[in-house]
């Protein structure tokens, strides 16, 4: 009898709620239901997830965009905890360490197994929902400020989206590396929260007129870069308000890719066209932890203040990814077990 109830126990502490779909579509269709989690075997270990972070890209697998693999799925890329338990010929990591992963697919749920590669110690005084805040999001703003256009002082900026998860994180860091900000935002509400994050000017991404009034902050010679994570809805307006041999960097696109890009105005106007992806500027240990490092640091500083999170229980993601998709949240979205 105590064996069994002993087995019994065992059972139910190794199981973990978790998300998942059986079929592409509607955030309906994200289902919660629990399972038994496999102990970590060799360069693994099992975290206790304590905040996940929700990104754009969790959406394009669940309505269809992009393809999976097979079914049933579990979405979510990004993830902080506490190890629980650690498999074999694990050296670097402990029961008990702080961590968080970026880009490890399978991360609505409360517990899970991954592998160390690409996990990463959290520094005291970041707490799990900080770190899930700005793992994807300020890893990406790392890339665009220092990377793709290193942002230099007196640099024009214009931020698409300025209110979401990366947005807010871009104008900061922007701001912070001396340029001057204009951020679009999608309704009145954001306009003080775009502000409030340190921008100089911010306009509604859907009145035209915006356009008017960057020339003129600009003095009629448009921007530096364009940070653009919306895509299809603004691509016009980043091509009227971007300088001859400016940068357009087209990082997401929320509202689908852009129709038609005129390669030939792009020529003559020699602008140049990026579209990075973060897994391809952090393609081994060293970068990971060079990226971690800044990121982390840029918090600690001071950089990003106070994030901006908006949170969810992780049995809500449906909701937390119908509201993402309508544009109801500011700054980072998050999921809680």
């Amino acid at each position: 009898m105590l064996t069994d109830m002993s087995g019994l126990i065992t059972e139910i502490a190794n199981k973990s709620g978790i998300v998942k779909l059986y079929k592409q579509g509607a955030p309906s269709v994200l289902g919660y239901e629990r399972e038994t989690i496999a102990e970590p075997g060799p360069g693994q270990v099992r975290v206790r997830q304590e905040a996940i972070g929700l990104n754009f890209v969790d959406t394009y697998y669940r309505d269809g965009k992009f393809p999976v693999k097979s079914f049933p799925y579990t979405p979510g890329v990004e993830a902080a905890g506490v190890i629980e338990a650690v498999g074999p010929w694990v050296t670097e990591f402990n029961v008990g360490d702080r961590v968080g992963y970026h880009f490890i697919p399978g991360a609505y749920a409360e517990s899970r197994v991954v592998s160390t590669q690409q996990l990463i110690h959290i520094p005291d005084g970041v707490t799990s929902e900080d770190a899930a805040a700005m793992l994807v999001k300020g890893f990406t703003a790392r890339m665009l400020v220092k990377v793709i256009h290193p942002i230099q002082p007196g640099d024009v900026v214009l931020v698409h989206a300025a209110a979401g998860g990366v947005g807010t994180l871009v104008t900061k860091w922007a701001k912070a590396l001396g340029a001057t900000v204009i951020g679009t935002t999608g309704s009145e509400e954001k306009k003080e929260a775009v502000l409030a994050n340190g921008a100089d000017y911010v306009f509604l991404a859907e009145c035209r007129e915006f356009v008017h009034s960057v020339l003129e902050i600009t003095e009629g010679r448009g921007v530096d870069v364009v940070f653009d994570g919306v895509g299809k809805d603004t691509f016009s307006y980043s091509l009227d308000v971007i300088r001859k041999g400016g940068k357009i960097v087209l990082y997401g696109s929320s509202s689908g890719q852009p129709e038609h890009i005129d390669h030939t105005l792009l020529r003559e106007r020699s602008i140049i066209m990026a579209t990075p992806t973060l897994s391809a500027y952090i393609a081994d240990r060293e970068t990971l932890d060079e990226y971690a490092v800044d990121t982390f640091g840029a918090f600690s500083s001071g950089i990003f203040g106070e994030l901006s999170i908006t949170r969810y229980p992780l049995s809500k993601a449906y909701q937390a990814q119908a509201d993402l998709e309508a544009r109801r949240t500011i700054g980072s979205v998050i999921l809680v077990p």
